[in-house]
């Protein structure tokens, strides 16, 4: 799997219909430490608790419908909780189309996948 990590900024209201009303920005994993005062132990103990989860819901994803999917994206939400803890939320599937998060050749790459998977059937 691939992991990208992001934070979400202040809410305003001020931005027009079709635009985000919070700043965005891509973390790498060494920022997502820094922002949890180094904790390492907590960052790897997020990482491994979203893997846990992750692995639970492709499993019940794929006993609903057996077909494999070209592209998912699941996102979660953490939080470091103490020192060496965090805690990890499930927010939500995202399926073909999803945002990339700054994986330039994300599109090109899922989008060919997608064609590639349609012409097999």
């Amino acid at each position: 799997g691939m992991e990208r990590c992001n934070a979400w900024g202040t809410r305003s209201n001020e931005n027009t219909v079709g635009q985000s009303h919070a700043s965005f920005s891509k973390l790498s994993a060494d920022d997502c430490i820094k922002r949890w005062n180094g904790d390492e132990a907590a960052w790897e103990m997020a990482k491994e608790r979203a893997t846990e989860v992750a692995q639970f819901l492709l499993a019940w994803l794929q006993s609903i419908n057996g077909a494999p999917v070209t592209m998912i994206r699941l996102d979660f939400m953490c939080k470091r909780t103490g020192d060496g803890k965090a805690r990890v939320i499930f927010g939500e599937y995202c399926e073909m189309g999803a945002c990339c998060l700054g994986w330039k050749e994300g599109p090109p790459t899922i989008w060919k996948a997608a064609l590639d998977a349609a012409l097999r059937h």
